[in-house]
């Protein structure tokens, strides 16, 4: 890089540190602005640009806050106001983004509910909501009749689309209601700081927790894609990915719809039809997710990648190894990779699409950001600290946690927003870290800075891994497996598979002798959703543990799935014949080199 170049590279990242603080600043100073402001008032700057394409749909902006209103009367009609929670389960459509919109002007939090969940993790989110009522998509009437019996109280329950039998249908409900924008009197109190949604994330451990997520935070997390990729009225932005998600549901949505430009909604990712879908519809932009590019690169090429019009793309979880055929293969090299979390103060951005980085903190920044990274112990998972009793930063390519600053005062940037849960929010503040009363979030993710100050992702730290691009917690699967008759034990963990994102789940159970390996998977497809499944369960004798009878895991993820490393009976999770199947070394082969997909 020559000296012109790395002038040019600063420039880039001053003018997008401005920016931001700008934002932060302006939203700062001003609490009262809420993301219902935020759309009203591009609604009425850009009344005919078109706001939503989904199918044939085209949802204009003056059409989108009209059927927002909608919702919004039909809400204060009925009481609901600032500080209520409504629970929301739907897959992606317009109706979504429409039915948030509606509930913002009126105040209220809205918990988004994995469309994927069931059962007693589905009743589990809806309980810790705390919800007044709970909206359900039609087409998800099985999901919701599954968790119905383990629901808390009797929040009203609304069907969205087909009338179904013995519930309330939502479009009749609303059919009457005005579409004239009622007065922001209804939202009065309402902070940028309060809640705008409930975002769930498996956290560390247990059942899924409720992140809060403030207006605060929607509006600047559409600013960031919005300005790192350069984007204007005129930007199309493909969203494939669940709405449900912070960065499909809050970055990829309002990066066009706080600006004036369109969203490309699409009801589920297809690797198949991906490129025809964005030179069919003209995308300019998209959010992604690395296992999306992942199944993008394996699909057979189409006359389509590479007659789009992309500029740029944003998202997370981008394996090297699939960066630079995305750059060759598909001619996109605006390349936006970050890091965050729904829960989490830390965020790292790398604007310049340095490869394999997941953002960059320059050394003249460093004093403005609230992100270090610390020694960690990871065989002992602690932190090591000097013989003063405070943490250690971490050096050049060295690997450590990244904790987040949670500022003393009342300031908006920084803010550790944490759970609706009080002790799982506690869990994640580290206490005296660099001083005496200091308090930091942990992240729970390995770092590594390079001299440069461009931060690359290592590892995550204990019993969480991530697949599927969803975060899986092994004591909620352990408990699903620990049900089935015939297992007396089991440890959960994620295991590395070649060419694969994130870590497979596999499972070290000991049977007894009434255990039967034939129903086994197809109780875990009724119990879980399809993500956190284990894809290889191991027939152990017994489970190592610590002094401390925790389970061990370290050992059995190295050991992995290989059946000439593993001297005990190997399954894998056939999803063509629906059941475990044994696991030998040609079956071994074949998932490795990517003939059999999982």
């Amino acid at each position: 890089m020559n000296i012109f170049q790395k002038i040019n590279r600063e420039l880039k990242w001053i003018n997008f540190a401005i920016f931001f603080s700008r934002k932060s600043k302006e939203l700062d100073k001003d609490r009262t602005i809420t993301l219902a402001d935020q759309l009203e008032k591009q609604c009425t700057k850009t009344p005919s640009n078109i706001a939503i394409e989904f199918d044939d749909q085209k949802i204009s902006y003056q059409d989108l806050d009209n059927r927002a209103n909608k919702i919004a009367n039909w809400a204060i009609e009925n009481g609901y106001k600032t500080g209520d929670v409504v629970s929301l389960l739907m897959e992606n459509k317009p109706e979504y983004i429409i039915f948030w919109y509606g509930f913002a002007k009126v105040g209220v939090t809205i918990a988004l509910l994995n469309s994927n969940i069931k059962g007693k993790s589905l009743a589990h989110c809806i309980n810790t909501s705390k919800c007044n009522a709970v909206f359900v998509d039609s087409d998800l009437v099985d999901n919701f009749s599954s968790s119905e019996s383990e629901i808390d109280g009797s929040p009203e329950v609304f069907m969205y689309g087909k009338d179904v039998q013995g519930f309330k249908n939502f479009d009749d409900e609303i059919n009457l209601s005005s579409e004239a924008r009622p007065s922001r009197e209804c939202r009065k109190g309402l902070l940028s700081t309060d809640p705008f949604q409930y975002v769930y994330t498996s956290g560390t451990t247990g059942m899924p927790k409720a992140s809060k997520f403030s207006h605060f935070r929607f509006i600047a997390s559409g600013s960031i894609q919005y300005k790192s990729l350069n984007m204007t009225a005129e930007s199309k932005n493909l969203m494939v990915l669940p709405l449900y998600h912070a960065t499909g549901g809050a970055i990829g949505v309002t990066s066009v719809l706080l600006y004036g430009g369109c969203l490309v909604l699409r009801r589920k990712f297809s690797a198949e039809k991906f490129w025809e879908e964005c030179v069919k519809y003209n995308v300019t932009h998209f959010t992604y997710i690395g296992e999306m590019l992942r199944y993008l690169v394996n699909t057979k090429p189409s006359e389509y990648e590479k007659k789009h019009n992309i500029s740029g793309i944003l998202g997370n979880g981008l394996r090297p190894d699939v960066w630079k055929e995305v750059q060759s293969r598909f001619n996109i090299n605006h390349i936006v990779e970050f890091y965050g979390s729904s829960e989490g103060n830390i965020n790292l951005f790398n604007i310049d699409s340095r490869f394999g980085a997941i953002g960059r903190i320059p050394s003249y920044l460093k004093k403005l950001m609230n992100i270090k990274i610390i020694k960690f112990d990871v065989d002992n998972e602690k932190h090591i600290r000097s013989e003063n009793g405070y943490c250690i930063e971490c050096d050049n390519d060295e690997a450590g946690e990244a904790i987040g600053q949670i500022p003393d005062d009342d300031t908006v940037r920084g803010k550790f927003e944490g759970y609706t849960n009080e002790e799982a929010t506690n869990k994640k503040i580290l206490k005296d870290v660099f001083e005496k009363g200091d308090r930091w979030f942990t992240s729970g993710d390995l770092l590594k800075k390079d001299k440069e100050g461009y931060i690359y992702f290592v590892d995550r730290i204990g019993d969480t891994f991530r697949w599927k691009s969803e975060n899986v917690a092994t004591s909620e699967v352990s408990e699903a497996i620990s049900a089935y008759k015939g297992i007396k034990e089991a440890n959960v963990y994620g295991v590395l598979v070649p060419k694969q994102d994130g870590r497979a789940g596999m499972a070290s159970i000991v049977t007894g002798d009434d255990f039967n390996i034939d129903g086994f998977y197809e109780y875990l497809n009724e119990q879980l959703p399809k993500y956190s499944i284990p894809v290889f369960i191991r027939i152990s004798p017994e489970i190592e543990k610590t002094g401390t009878f925790k389970y061990k895991k370290t050992d059995l993820a190295k050991e992995g799935f290989d059946p000439q490393v593993v001297n005990e009976p190997l399954y894998f999770a056939s999803g063509d014949e629906n059941k475990y199947i044994n696991l030998d070394t040609d079956l071994f082969t074949k998932i490795n080199n990517q003939e059999v997909r999982i």
